[in-house]
């Protein structure tokens, strides 16, 4: 008799969810909401089973476990329907992007958000509520950037898009907000400045915020093929010039935890002097602004990318270094 009663709620739920998905207009009616959803979970049939699993007949926990086993395929359905009718009586609440994330539980933390499922039920509603009010369009990125700060977002984007089970819903949701910046007309110098990448110093190096800034550069140079640019020049002049991008090289080359990703800043930098065929003594003038008459006064940075840059200089060259003297060209 209770396994009977357990199928008939079980189909009594199904059809209530059904009928609720199907016959939504703007006076939508919604079969006892309150009990019919909790806005707090989307799994009611769990409790349900729960409640009937203590029994003391055998034949009876074979009946229950049949159930669960009949059950089980119809489960991610049910929870569907049970997801839609959610979406839509918020809807009818008039509720916001804002307020679903936070019924959603992704306000949490945006590492968190990113690596949830419900993302993707925040952005289903998302959807719904541009249909309904097509006037007032809202965005995935822009809910997600109204309680975490863009740079937050923009990192965690980086982060979230390494994982296969988010990837898709992260490059969404970092095409949104590429696509933003440029629609506001954003310079590689304004994302750059955005970031706050200058603020990390030789922490950049390795920070998620140089990806986000390489993809801001691909797609400027996509929509503005006359006037490419690179992430490299970027950086030289989002720090200042060349001369003060090469010394926070230089330093991040320093500590181990950034010389990984300084080692191809500063070959570029190499490459870059000798395409330009600098000699060492033209890179410390032309470069560091150090007068010619007076070379000594050069500081241990400037000296200590010279003593890396001369062995790259001479073996390009052919010079041998064991009996090397190189004698400044006159510039």
């Amino acid at each position: 008799m209770q396994l009977h009663k357990v199928v008939l709620v079980v189909v009594a739920i199904l059809l209530a969810g059904a009928t609720a998905s199907t016959t939504y207009d703007s006076r939508m009616v919604v079969p006892d909401t309150r009990s019919l959803i909790s806005e707090e979970s989307s799994e009611p049939t769990k409790g349900l089973l729960r409640a009937h699993m203590s029994v003391g007949d055998n034949g009876e926990e074979r009946g229950i476990t049949d159930l669960t086993k009949l059950t089980a395929p119809l489960k991610a359905g049910t929870s569907k329907v049970f997801t839609s009718a959610r979406l839509k009586v918020w809807l009818v609440r008039d509720k916001s992007a804002y307020d679903a994330l936070v019924k959603l539980k992704l306000h949490e933390g945006v590492d968190k958000a990113l690596a949830s499922p419900k993302l993707n039920i925040l952005d289903d509603y998302v959807s719904m509520l541009n249909a309904r009010y097509p006037d007032k369009q809202v965005s995935l990125v822009g809910t997600l950037t109204a309680r975490y700060e863009e740079v937050a977002l923009a990192k965690a984007i980086v982060l979230a898009k390494r994982s296969e089970s988010s990837r898709d819903i992260a490059t969404k949701l970092q095409t949104q907000q590429l696509e933003g910046w440029y629609n506001n007309q954003k310079s590689v110098g304004d994302v750059f400045s955005l970031l706050k990448i200058e603020e990390d110093g030789i922490l950049s190096m390795i920070s998620r915020k140089l990806e986000t800034l390489d993809e801001y550069i691909k797609l400027l140079n996509e929509k503005n093929p006359d006037h490419k640019t690179t992430l490299f020049r970027a950086l030289m002049d989002g720090f200042g010039g060349e001369d003060k991008f090469a010394l926070m090289v230089s330093r991040a080359m320093n500590i181990p935890r950034t010389s990984v990703g300084a080692y191809k800043y500063q070959n570029a930098l190499f490459k870059r002097w000798l395409a330009k065929d600098y000699d060492p003594m033209s890179v410390l003038v032309k470069v560091f602004k150090i007068d010619e008459q007076n070379l000594a006064a050069a500081g241990a940075q400037e000296k200590a990318i010279i003593a890396a840059y001369k062995p790259i200089y001479n073996r390009n060259h052919g010079i041998n270094e064991v009996d090397n003297a190189v004698v400044p060209r006159r510039l």
